[in-house]
């Protein structure tokens, strides 16, 4: 059963961004004092009273002229309000409304929407006049201050209080972080994913500025697709928007459940694709690379083994990720995405028994003791795996040493030829008895 609808509407920089964190109780959106921070539709549950809803934070409506995708925003805007149980109309309580917003709620009426006037940014110092709003002509108006928490609760109550009573999903949604480099596509395989356009997509690079959530079901379980803001280095990010983008995607890979990385086909892997792998694999975070554009790609079989081999040489530290060509122009191979998803997801949470581990890994660790400084021997007793999600095995032996890197990618490997642990990063360390 779907959950009611609440849309947030407005103009730039009028708070809807720091109303959306509040409601749904946590930092969600990019908060930022330049007009226009919010591109996309930010999507997220909210309970209060018991009640569940879904809300959602469109792009500021009516950006002017000179900056992209107005025309775009404000179509989908409206677009969303159109599907809403009820629509919040958000207002700067510091000024008068604007023809613009007279527009808006004109508009609003005519689609017959339930809709309430919040008037943002009314703290304790200003006095609220209920007749400075009258050209909007919409009855019902709660003055907040979303930032200090003024007035929120009574705003809560009236939301509930216009919407189908629902209980919150007790499953757990899977968290999907889609990562990349600027224009690579990531935005359109979200969109694909989701059967719609949730996220603007635009050929200039750094369109998706915030970390963008996208709910999809498959195989009957929730996932929660996370499509960030392109990465690059902070140095060469264009304006402080992008950088503030490109270091919430970085905090994202330590609370994704799984990172999808998505680069270039008919470019190949860069070097900065594999930072980015090495930042999943530096977090222990399941790991699902995919080569979008494929489309773009001669695609005869000689030339697919030579682009694949080409991807497989450059991210040889992350081998042990499925990788996947696909085209999120055409649709080809797209589902596969979530098919590896759900796969490196299982492999994540696999647990080997200790007696399968020892009778397997005990001989070889005897045939091929690691090599250190002194003479005195190395002698390893047993294993076991104490952890999942990533999967940790603890070596016991007679003596605390330190392995060096080719010694681990030994152990990894051995560990992999027998269980495989598909897209997961392994974790090995030693222990004296």
């Amino acid at each position: 059963m779907s959950l009611p609808r609440v849309v947030i509407l407005g103009l730039p920089n009028v708070g809807k961004s720091t109303l959306f964190n509040k409601i749904v109780r946590r930092k969600k959106a990019l908060v930022h004092r330049q007009p226009g921070m919010t591109r996309d539709v930010l999507s997220s549950m909210a309970e209060w009273q018991g009640s569940c809803f879904e809300v959602l934070d469109t792009g500021g409506l009516f950006e002017a002229p000179s900056r992209p995708l107005n025309e775009k925003i404000t179509r989908k805007a409206l677009e969303y309000a159109r599907n809403a149980s009820v629509v919040l109309l958000v207002v700067d309580g510091t000024r008068s409304p604007l023809p613009w917003e007279e527009e808006v709620a004109k508009r609003l009426r005519k689609m017959g929407k339930d809709v309430v006037l919040v008037v943002n940014k009314m703290d304790v110092k200003r006095s609220f006049n209920p007749l400075s709003f009258h050209s909007l002509a919409i009855e019902e108006m709660v003055p907040v201050s979303a930032e200090h928490n003024q007035g929120l609760a009574e705003l809560l109550d009236l939301i509930v209080s216009k919407i189908p009573r629902r209980e919150c999903p007790q499953e757990k949604a899977v968290k999907v972080l889609v990562l990349g480099r600027p224009n690579v596509g990531k935005s359109s395989i979200v969109n694909r994913l989701a059967g719609k356009e949730r996220v603007i997509v635009d050929e200039k690079p750094g369109t998706t500025r915030d970390v963008i959530d996208v709910e999809v079901k498959f195989k009957g379980k929730r996932y929660r697709l996370l499509d960030t803001a392109g990465m690059r280095r902070l140095s060469r990010a264009s304006d402080s928007l992008e950088a503030a983008g490109i270091i919430k995607a970085t905090k994202a890979i330590r609370g994704a459940d799984v990172c999808v990385l998505v680069m270039d086909a008919s470019q190949g892997p860069t070097h900065y694709d594999g930072a980015i792998a090495g930042k999943v694999v530096e977090e222990g975070k399941p790991l699902v690379l995919v080569a979008n554009k494929w489309d773009l790609v001669k695609a005869d079989t000689v030339e697919y083994f030579r682009v694949r081999e080409k991807f497989l040489d450059k991210l040889h530290f992350v081998s042990f990720a499925p990788l996947l060509f696909v085209s999120a122009l055409t649709g080809r191979r797209i589902t596969n995405i979530m098919e590896e998803v759900d796969d490196v997801l299982k492999e994540a949470g696999k647990r080997i028994k200790t007696g399968e581990l020892n009778h397997y890994l005990l001989p070889i660790l005897r045939e091929n003791p690691p090599k250190v400084s002194d003479a005195k021997e190395v002698k390893f007793f047993y294993v076991v795996q104490s952890g999942v999600n990533p999967p940790l095995f603890v070596f016991f032996a007679n003596r605390r040493i330190k392995l060096d890197d080719s010694y681990r990618k030994f152990l990894e490997r051995k560990i992999r030829e027998k269980w495989q642990f598909k897209g997961v990063p392994i974790r090995i360390k030693v222990k004296k008895k």
